[in-house]
């Protein structure tokens, strides 16, 4: 049995935010999907299936992140009652509103809570709901940047930072998003008290400098940019190939074992590179041999070798490739709904399984059955 079942979120968001809601969806929760006459803005980005550029029901994106929801049209004009109605019969209200917007739309928490006590709002904004930036607007990058992320992000100290692709920040906050809701019905459930929960995609953004905030209290000195050591194999194919010494002796011991047998350890076969602190002024030389590896074979083979050696290497796919990976499809992560390929679970769960029953919704396909269910469901 999944593990949402019965619990019903309305979501009321902004892209990408709608992610948190898709992980909801996959754990078994009936997500509606509120949207204006036109769409959610999600529904309206590129690319598009089949060459029907602008159509609300042909966006890669939307069916990407609303697989597994349904879609309920509201319109302000229709009823100021309505969505609030929606909200107060749910277990879950996802919104991307701040504190006035919220309120101009009947979905206050406070006000709704007062008669649904049991209710869990979760609020996903670009810096929270509290604090002095409160007010101001921001995209991924602007998020990135003040997180400190985008400042180790690049191709070496004299460059100038990149930007951090795939809307990370915003991914990461509708993660966080989906993990305290879950908390919070836990919570619920043992209490029966509702809450509101207050995700801040900056701090978001800030909770993924990993090690690079302590590095710098320990330390003072910031953490410099650096380009992943990659090589370009054989066939042309580029391959992640990291030789981390700071996991402990074995990892140049395995990776040396590997270039004297293909012959190209050069001078890395003398004794004097077992020193680490020699490994580490001439940190060149390694890669190097690296690259003489590559050479003489394709990335598919020399991402397996380094994995045979214990290595963390891995070859960099395309997308399209990635839907050929003997391991993704093992795993049953691709899923076919009505004759289309989806990105499916990202773990697997014996007891609550991750899944899709449902294809990505048409524009207010569901508008009707939801009414009639809230209708069915009040006095």
């Amino acid at each position: 049995m999944s593990a949402l079942a019965g619990v019903r979120v309305v979501e009321l968001v902004d892209e990408p935010v709608e992610y948190c809601g898709r992980i909801l969806a996959g754990l078994g929760a009936d997500v509606v999907k509120v949207e204006p006459p036109a769409g959610g803005r999600s529904r309206h980005q590129g690319p598009w299936a089949e060459g029907h550029e602008g159509d609300p029901d042909a966006s890669l994106n939307a069916w990407h992140f609303d697989l597994g929801k349904r879609s309920a049209v509201v319109d302000d004009q229709d009823g100021a009652d309505l969505l609030p109605r929606l909200c107060r019969g749910a277990d879950v209200v996802v919104h991307t509103l701040g504190t006035a917007e919220a309120a101009r739309r009947g979905i206050d928490h406070e006000v709704l809570a007062a008669a649904s006590p049991g209710l869990i709002t979760c609020a996903i904004t670009p810096f929270g709901l509290t604090g002095p930036w409160v007010d101001y607007v921001a995209d991924d990058l602007v998020l990135m940047a003040l997180g400190g992320s985008m400042a180790t992000c690049g191709y070496g100290t004299a460059d100038p930072p990149l930007a951090c692709w795939g809307d990370q920040a915003w991914l990461t906050a509708a993660t966080y998003g989906a993990i305290a809701i879950l908390a919070a019905l836990d919570h619920r459930d043992r209490t029966g008290e509702g809450q509101l929960i207050d995700v801040s995609a900056h701090q978001a953004s800030a909770s993924m400098t990993e090690w690079h905030v302590m590095t710098y209290l320990c330390s003072g000195q910031p953490m410099a940019r650096f380009r992943h050591p990659t090589v370009t194999a054989r066939d042309g194919k580029e391959v992640a190939a990291l030789v981390p010494d700071f996991l402990g002796p074995h990892v140049f011991e395995h990776f040396r074992d590997l270039l004297v047998a293909d012959g190209v350890a050069g001078p890395l076969a003398e004794p004097e590179f077992e020193d680490p602190r020699h490994r580490a002024r001439n940190h060149g030389e390694l890669m190097a041999a690296t690259a003489r590896l590559a050479e003489r074979h394709d990335g598919e083979e020399l991402f397996r070798l380094g994995q045979q050696a214990g290595l963390p290497w891995g070859v960099i796919r395309a997308p399209d490739e990635a839907l050929d990976d003997r391991h993704l499809r093992a795993r049953g992560h691709w899923v076919e709904i009505d004759g289309r390929t989806h990105a499916g679970a990202p773990f697997v769960a014996s007891a609550s399984p991750f899944r899709f029953d449902r294809p990505p919704p048409r524009l207010g396909e569901h508008t009707a059955e939801v009414l009639r269910e809230l209708d069915e469901r009040e006095p």
